[in-house]
């Protein structure tokens, strides 16, 4: 009934599209601290995460991504260190709006940005006794980047992304770049005129 009236009230050519409104979303790859110092001091700069999240799709152009992220740096692993226990991870849950550049190209560049919340996790030790880190491991942090999608059909895309992420520690400020590759699954189509 409604598509009739609408036939009647716009003459012109009527269409329909169906848009992917949920896509899931996973991706691995490296991170590189930049800083504090007395980070970089007893941890490698180098490391690696880990992330998975699910997007809603407003539109082609825009949506809103949700990601469970995790990331360690790798310790110095010198045989002469004082420290035989050495660990960092964190657990952050990201939300960034994302907005997409060439929606109905193959190829697609993308800028996301947002706020996370992040539970930290420092243990050190020697001589077998471990002692864990007496900041608050809650903090608030923002992420920002940029990346691609390679849509290889509707349901499944590779994605290559890039960016940075700063965490509030109290009074230390832990700020890392990292590169990843994915996999985005599209799912729940929703048909709209």
């Amino acid at each position: 009934m409604i598509l009739i009236i609408l036939a009647i009230i716009c003459p012109g050519k009527l269409s329909a599209q169906f848009e992917q409104k949920i896509t899931l979303q996973a991706s691995a790859g490296m991170t590189i601290a930049q800083g504090p110092e007395s980070l970089l001091d007893i941890f490698h700069n180098l490391g690696y995460s880990i992330d998975a999240g699910i997007q809603y799709n407003f539109s082609r152009r825009t949506a809103i991504v949700a990601m469970a992220k995790y990331s360690t740096f790798l310790d110095m692993s010198d045989p002469h260190a004082i420290l035989d226990v050495l660990q960092f991870n964190l657990l952050g849950i990201n939300l960034c709006p994302k907005l997409r550049f060439l929606p109905h190209s193959r190829f697609n560049p993308y800028i996301y940005g947002g706020a996370s919340v992040n539970y930290i996790s420092i243990t050190h030790g020697f001589a077998g006794e471990e002692s864990v880190s007496n900041v608050s491991p809650l903090c608030l942090g923002f992420i920002a980047g940029a990346g691609g999608d390679l849509r290889l059909n509707d349901n499944i895309a590779l994605f290559a992304q890039g960016g940075f992420n700063s965490v509030d520690q109290g009074k230390v400020y832990i700020d890392s770049f990292f590169f990843q590759m994915g996999v985005n699954l599209n799912m729940f189509k929703a048909r709209t005129l």
